[in-house]
This record gives C-alpha cells, structure tokens and sequence, in this order.
C-alpha cells in the first residue's frame, strides 16, 4: 500500500465541506476564504490520489469514493 501523507488541514476542510455540503459554510466555520478550502480540498484530493468531491454547477457532492 502506498504510503499517505495528507495534511490535517486537509483532511479538516474536506470534512467540513462534506458535513455542511458547501465551500462557502465551510469557510465560515474554519475562518477562512472559500478559495483557500478549494485549494485545501484540491491538495488533498491529489494527495489521496481520488476525487473526494464530484464539482457540480451548484456546489460539490461526495463522489463514490467520498462517501
């Protein structure tokens, strides 16, 4: 297995999003921009190596591997 190294900011942004279901509530919960969760998400989706959300017109929804 490979070996994972994925941030703990990370992994709290992409919690945060799947939990609440939007960037933006996201952002206000951790105090931070919505491009900064974006880029958080971002780099732990290509840490993880999978697509954790799937990016929709209307915000973003687990994908498969998400869930």
């Amino acid at each position: 297995m490979k070996n994972l190294h994925v941030g703990l900011n990370g992994l709290r942004a992409v919690e945060s999003v799947g939990r609440l279901g939007s960037l933006a509530a996201a952002a206000e919960e951790l105090g931070v921009s919505v491009g900064a969760v974006s880029q958080l998400v971002i780099k732990c989706e290509a840490q993880l190596g999978r697509a954790v959300f799937e990016r929709r017109s209307r915000g973003v929804v687990p994908s498969a591997f998400g869930r």
